[in-house]
């Protein structure tokens, strides 16, 4: 990374963007990270259904699970 004395300098490239992924995960490296936060977001809150944040997060990444798929989602959050 260079310090900001060299920012600007002609001809630089300037990132204006988050850089993108070069490997985007695939639906199940997706699953297991949406699991692995819902686990983590749940604890200590008793309250909260985990079957309707899970529902979210899976609608919001653009994931749909079975019936059963999802019972085992489930499973592991309560892990």
């Amino acid at each position: 990374m260079s310090d900001a004395q060299d920012a600007g300098r002609a001809g630089d490239a300037v990132q204006a963007e988050p850089a993108m992924s070069v490997n985007p995960a695939d639906a199940g490296q997706k699953l297991d990270g949406i699991i692995a936060q819902t686990r983590a977001d749940l604890q200590g809150h008793d309250g909260v259904d985990p079957r309707n944040v899970l529902a979210q997060r899976l609608t919001d990444a653009g994931l749909s699970l079975s019936d059963d798929e999802m019972a085992a989602a489930l499973a592991r959050i309560e892990e």
